[in-house]
């Protein structure tokens, strides 16, 4: 498997780089190339000595460099995958790094734009103002309205460092996968891929100024939270160009006790508003995307900078995620095992007792003698058990826990007094609420009306390819021998309720087609055929229904 690899130095660099990390056995067991000296095998076992292996894996990551970085931060979104210790020391990464060369950034600049970096810009620092792994920032001035903007730039050559690294991660997810026992419940391939379709997003600048345009529209219009502006006619894949946002980090902002809790605020309304609300939320909320930025009477807003990496949830999942709250809030565990039912966090056929036992158990644990809830420790502490019942959550509802466990951090470093749940609350109430409305309600039940009569527009095709397939010979069914006669007794009754579910759909439309005739004569001022037909199709139907529930002993 490993020859399929078109960067073997890259394979035996990563090797070495395990070996002097304490992890030779590793190595050995999936069939790594590395030098067979003692030298490196001795130093990796003093290093294991010092180090548990959750922080000697940061630190494989960091020599790497920047696929392996953004690796382990992305995996650090994923707390229902790895222990809380392996958590805490991945979100110690930080890809700061030596800046780019100004010739490199010129080069990339005109090839984006495709024209001289002079005749755009009238100004460009050769200083960048930020340097990570993936990108660099500088400041400049546009030629055409003078406008002071900050320019994003994706380093040379970094997308194919990327893809052959992540074609080593999927090979080595792969051997992994067949020669760990411990890694056959992940799914280590699908976790790569989703790792790899994250880093391509926040590659692709369009879509990070597509979602700074989503954010804006969203942000209601009394939060003074600051969202750069980005200039559409100046950014491209690689090149995002974006009002310039001049301000300090939270930690040298200065704020007093009273501007901390105002910001503190801002930015938990913003974040709940975004994930609660709006289903459209940033990815990323930590400090070192956010600025303190002051207006002309010096009061302090927030800035969030960093688009690249944001989350989704459609209406069904933000009710979800209600429903996980409001479960939670109760203490409640049955209700929150439903909830993650619902969410595809535990399979329907999910049998294990200890489950609701481990839910109820954490429930009790928080909350108790009057304390304030601390949500970032109940949602690590359901992580972990949904990580140690071997439970994968999907990745919209993991991203938006990741978002909401930093927000708790930096609205706690902003305020130590603040208090998540009761800041949460009202949103929460607000969501519960907006479920339930009148025109909420009528668009689901527009939904599944159409779903409906979609299905009933199909069916004849449906049974005319059914009946093809039966005339063909091509329909084979699989059964377990488990006795016939009951077997086909229900083969028959189903059969029969379908029949006479289509005789009933054939009616209920035949009818609707005639009271839209208007031909009489009228019975009740509608046509009377149609209205009989609805009559008679009411009386099937509501016969049907009674034998149904009749057959399962009064349960429908």
């Amino acid at each position: 498997m490993l020859e399929t690899i078109r960067n073997l130095g890259r394979v035996t660099e990563l090797a070495m780089v395990l070996v002097r990390h304490g992890f030779a056995d590793l190595v050995d067991r999936l069939g790594l190339p590395s030098s067979k000296g003692t030298g490196a095998r001795s130093g990796g076992e003093k290093l294991a000595n010092r180090y548990n292996a959750y922080a000697r894996l940061r630190m494989v990551a960091e020599q790497m460099g920047p696929t392996f970085v953004k690796l382990g931060q992305l995996l650090s979104q994923r707390p229902d995958l790895l222990p809380k210790e392996f958590i805490l020391e991945l979100s110690k990464l930080r890809d700061q790094v030596t800046p780019i060369p100004f010739a490199d950034v010129k080069v990339q600049v005109e090839g984006s734009l495709g024209r001289p970096l002079a005749e755009v810009f009238s100004e460009f620092d050769t200083k960048s103002l930020a340097s990570a792994s993936l990108a660099q920032v500088h400041r400049a001035v546009r030629a055409d309205d003078g406008r002071e903007v900050a320019v994003k730039v994706r380093k040379p050559g970094i997308m194919r460092t990327i893809e052959a690294d992540m074609e080593l991660l999927m090979v080595l997810a792969k051997l992994a996968d067949k020669e760990l026992d411990a890694a056959a419940s992940y799914d280590l391939p699908a976790l790569v891929t989703e790792m790899d379709r994250s880093m391509h997003q926040e590659l692709d600048f369009t879509l990070e100024a597509r979602h700074m345009r989503t954010a804006q529209a969203h942000l209601s219009p009394n939060l003074k939270v600051i969202i750069p502006n980005p200039h559409l006619d100046m950014t491209k894949p690689g090149l995002l160009t974006m009002d310039l946002v001049r301000g300090l980090t939270l930690d040298k902002a200065g704020l007093s006790p009273e501007e901390g809790k105002k910001l503190a605020n801002d930015l938990v309304s913003l974040m709940m508003e975004e994930v609660l609300l709006n289903g459209f939320f940033h990815g990323d909320p930590h400090q070192g995307n956010l600025l303190v930025t002051r207006d002309g009477q010096g009061r302090p807003h927030l800035a969030v900078l960093d688009w690249g990496l944001a989350g989704r949830l459609n209406n069904d999942d933000r009710y979800l995620l209600c429903d996980l709250l409001m479960a939670t809030l109760n203490r409640d565990a049955k209700s929150v095992i439903k909830a993650w039912v619902d969410m595809r966090v535990v399979p329907r056929t999910y049998q294990d007792p200890t489950l609701e036992r481990d839910v109820a158990d954490l429930l009790e644990m928080v909350n108790t003698k009057g304390e304030p809830v601390q949500t970032a420790k109940v949602i690590l502490e359901m992580m972990e058990i949904m990580r140690q019942h071997r439970l994968m959550v999907p990745m919209q509802y993991a991203l938006a826990d990741k978002a909401l466990l930093e927000m708790e951090g930096v609205a706690r470093a902003l305020d130590p007094e603040f208090r998540p749940v009761e800041a949460a609350r009202p949103f929460v109430w607000r969501l519960y609420f907006e479920r339930w409305r009148p025109d909420a309600m009528a668009r689901r039940f527009l939904t599944h009306l159409s779903d409906a009569l979609h299905l009933i527009q199909n069916m004849p095709r449906r049974l005319e390819n059914l009946v093809s397939q039966l005339e063909k010979g091509e329909l084979s069914l699989q059964l377990k021998h488990e006795g016939l006669v009951p077997l086909t007794k229900a083969v028959q009754e189903g059969a029969s309720r379908v029949t006479v579910g289509l005789i009933v759909a054939a009616l209920i439309m035949g009818s609707s087609m005639i009271i839209t005739t208007g031909v009489g004569p009228d019975l009740f001022g509608l046509p009377a055929l149609g209205v009989v037909g609805y009559i008679i199709s009411g009386v099937i139907g509501l016969w049907l229904i009674w034998s149904i529930i009749r057959s399962r002993g009064g349960h429908l």
